[in-house]
């Protein structure tokens, strides 16, 4: 081969394999998602504010999935705050759309909950951030005073579509396996305990760090085993 055919056909190397391997990396990467405040859709009083407790336990019970990264609570609230959606109840359709993309997240877990008599009901929806196409669906039931019932269901099955309907991801050899996950929320939790713990995120989210410290305190005496709401208070108290 004439030596100016090698020399033109390294330099298109040279220009090209790094794009390719920037490419191949970005192609590895595990996508992200973000769990968005989900909508309050019964009467009771004082249920809205369960909305950031909610999504506290089911993105920390949700973090071990295999492949997937997942956008942290605060964030979420930064870029509320931003957009001035912070008080906001509901959030509709278009603006979740603007606010996966703010987040970084490819993927959304949305959706409402209910309760009405003594039944508590749970529903979650994970949607494609660039096309608004749900990927999946899911409900789940318990008794009124047993959150963490409807929330373990909701769990396993959202893990269950997010290891089978997103894309495969590509690990590296060298990956470190992943030990089997410890919960961090407890079997079982009654709704007071759980209404006391989101009123504590939201009091530090309006960053009333006194009064949300005094919450959490209260929860752990109450719930020794809430090992969630040890890590928030003591990241509260940094």
């Amino acid at each position: 081969m004439p030596r100016y055919l090698m020399l033109a056909a390294l330099a298109l190397f040279c220009l090209y394999a790094p794009r390719a391997e920037a490419q191949a990396a970005q192609k590895s990467a595990p996508p992200t998602v973000a769990v968005l405040y989900f909508d309050y859709e019964g009467t009771t009083p004082g249920m809205e504010v369960l909305r950031k407790g909610l999504a506290q336990m089911l993105i920390t019970d949700l973090k071990p999935t295999e492949g997937v990264t997942f956008v942290e609570r605060g964030r979420l609230e930064d870029v509320l705050k931003e957009l001035d959606l912070a008080s906001s109840s509901r959030v509709d359709k278009a603006t979740a759309a603007r606010l996966g993309k703010l987040l970084g997240a490819r993927y959304l877990i949305v959706g409402g909950y209910f309760d009405l008599g003594t039944t508590l009901r749970i529903d979650a929806r994970v949607v494609e951030v660039e096309t608004g196409r749900i990927l999946d669906a899911h409900g789940a039931n318990s008794a009124a005073d047993d959150l963490m019932g409807a929330e373990r269901q909701l769990v396993e099955a959202l893990s269950r579509t997010l290891t089978t309907a997103l894309p495969p991801i590509k690990t590296q050899r060298d990956d470190p396996p992943r030990k089997p996950p410890t919960r961090k929320t407890p079997a079982r939790l009654d709704k007071a305990t759980a209404l006391q713990y989101s009123k504590a995120l939201d009091a530090g989210d309006k960053g009333q760090i006194e009064i949300a410290t005094r919450e959490l305190q209260a929860v752990i005496k109450a719930r020794p085993d809430f090992e969630l709401a040890v890590d928030d208070l003591a990241a509260m108290m940094q």
